[in-house]
């Protein structure tokens, strides 16, 4: 191509090294970092004071500016990780502030506004930095592909697209975005000091704001959360700018009509056009033989004396938000092989009480009690392997196939299953709610009704001991209400307890024996669901709603 040198690509695939490192963060787990350049940076002044000042040798020199970077990268992941969205972006964005301030700061060490120069890097000819380069780029992308797949993969995207989710999944939601930040400033520090060293200086705007956004804006230019995405948003802006004679006047331009263009027309990046692409073009594979065997790891029929026993007990738990009661001192116990109704009008305190079940809320007072075991303090994630949940809208993942949203939850709490028997188990399930020709259909592509089924689906793999299920008949066909019924029935005979947070009465008659049902966060009747239905108090405060 014109203006394409060995000096141009040595440039472009050192700078995708440290792109992936933002792709990792931004395009895959979701964090928009705003000053991620102040890890590419970073490295080269570290790696080059050790050099000036303590004359120690370049590798080693290069080797402890890496491992330093990460470390710092660890810390400020770890202050920063637990903020929401915005304040993330502008932690990150102080961060990279505080860095090229630092390089002002201090001209006798880092050469102040005119940058630290390197004469080590000038020993290597032209043609070996680009054999170097093609090297680490190769190297990089082998490890990003081991890194970006199968089980980590769907967690990270699980985690950008909804972290409520991925907690009530088993995943260790602030763990997870920790390490992906700090592999991802791994990345950026590797291509960060090698193209420093190829460059031969380092100036304070390298760690600035500016290079962060250009950082941003090649990223998505290429595709967010693609593998190639950094290669091609490097290669391309790169080539752009010398086409055009490296004139800064044209730089912006080039940059707002190259973003313009992404956010307009091609939100995927050029490496999402060049799938859609291949799409298009490749043959469409015939659609996988459904299987019809239950699942996998079935549990067997429990004696009576299973049956009999607690699984769910929740103990004069109240909960208040400010000054508003949600939940006042409710008390109930849910047995092994029950379907347990939780009912009463919008705003009685049903969510909230699920939430606090689940470990996504913590009582003001009281204690839960699953299977015996006090899980009043146990982190959300931990809880997943004995309470399932579902939720009244389907949380899943849009891009992810329905087989790979259901696989998600067997990720975490059976985390040493082979990828094979995890994508067995997931697709007997589905093939076990009518939806085992649909495994491998994006959830983007799903009805309401089916959406809903995965998501149910989802909660009931593994065999948990409690299940807890947010109006699941909201949005199901008829036939699929009768399906949901009769899988309902044979997880009660799995030592399965089901509570579920239902309206349709009709629905919630058919599968619940016992219940209870809260008013302004009170309970006001608790018993055998046909009996509570008589209660004039329940009946004024619910079904006449209703009537």
């Amino acid at each position: 191509m014109p203006a394409w040198t060995p000096s141009l690509a040595t440039v472009v695939a050192l700078l995708a090294v440290s792109l992936m490192g933002l792709n990792l963060i931004f395009g895959n787990t979701g964090m928009l970092a705003f000053g991620q350049a102040a890890f590419v940076a970073l490295p080269g002044y570290l790696a080059g004071m050790l050099s000036l000042h303590l004359h120690m040798p370049t590798l080693a020199a290069i080797a402890i500016a890496l491992v330093a970077t990460v470390v710092i990268a660890n810390l400020v992941g770890r202050i920063f990780i637990r903020l929401p969205g915005i304040f993330f972006a502008v932690g990150t964005l102080g961060f990279a502030f505080v860095v090229e301030g630092l390089a002002r700061a201090f001209p006798s060490f880092t050469g102040g506004a005119s940058g630290l120069v390197f004469s080590e890097g000038t020993e290597l000819s032209g043609n070996a930095w680009y054999a170097l380069a093609l090297a680490t780029l190769l190297l990089a992308l082998a490890s990003y592909l081991y890194l970006v797949r199968h089980r980590y993969a769907r967690t990270l995207q699980v985690v950008h697209h909804d972290e409520l989710a991925a907690a009530v999944a088993g995943i260790d939601v602030v763990r997870v975005k920790s390490r992906a930040f700090t592999l991802g400033c791994a990345y950026s520090a590797l291509g960060g000091v090698l193209l420093a060293y190829f460059v031969g200086v380092v100036v304070p705007e390298n760690s600035g704001v500016n290079r962060s956004l250009e950082m941003v804006g090649m990223v998505m230019l290429g595709g967010p959360g693609r593998v190639l995405g950094p290669l091609l948003g490097a290669g391309l802006v790169q080539w752009l700018f010398t086409v055009a004679g490296f004139a800064k006047q044209y730089e912006v331009l080039l940059y707002g009509v190259a973003f313009l263009g992404t956010v307009l027309f091609a939100r995927e990046g050029l490496a999402g056009l060049l799938q859609a692409a291949w799409r298009r073009l490749a043959p469409s594979a015939p659609p996988p033989a459904s299987t019809t065997r239950g699942s996998s790891a079935p549990v067997a029929a429990s004696s009576d004396a299973a049956l009999r026993g607690v699984c769910l007990k929740v103990e004069g738990v109240s909960k208040r938000f400010g000054g508003v009661q949600a939940i006042t001192d409710v008390s109930f116990e849910v047995r092994h092989g029950e379907v347990f109704a939780l009912v009463g009008p919008n705003g009685a305190g049903k969510t909230t009480l699920f939430n606090i079940i689940s470990g996504l809320e913590a009582p003001s007072s009281g204690r839960v009690f699953v299977d015996g075991q006090d899980v009043t303090t146990t982190a959300v994630h931990l809880r997943a392997a004995t309470i399932g949940r579902s939720f009244q809208v389907a949380r899943l993942v849009p891009e992810l196939t329905a087989a790979e949203n259901v696989m998600v939850r067997l990720d975490h709490i059976a985390p040493r299953m082979p990828e094979a028997q995890r994508r067995t188990e997931a697709i007997a399930l589905l093939a076990r709610f009518g939806l085992g020709d649909l495994a491998n259909s994006r959830a983007a592509l799903l009805s309401a009704g089916q959406r809903k089924l995965v998501d149910i689906a989802r909660a009931a793999l593994g065999s948990p001991t409690l299940l807890l299920l947010d109006e699941p008949a909201v949005g199901l066909t008829e036939a699929e209400l009768d399906q949901l019924v009769e899988l309902l029935n044979k997880l009660k005979m799995q030592r399965c307890g089901i509570v579920l947070v239902e309206h349709n009465i009709e629905f919630v008659s058919r599968v619940a024996g016992n219940g209870v049902v809260l008013h302004g966060g009170v309970l006001i009747a608790t018993g055998p669901l046909t009996t509570m239905l008589q209660n004039e108090e329940v009946r004024a405060a619910y079904l006449g709603v209703i009537e």
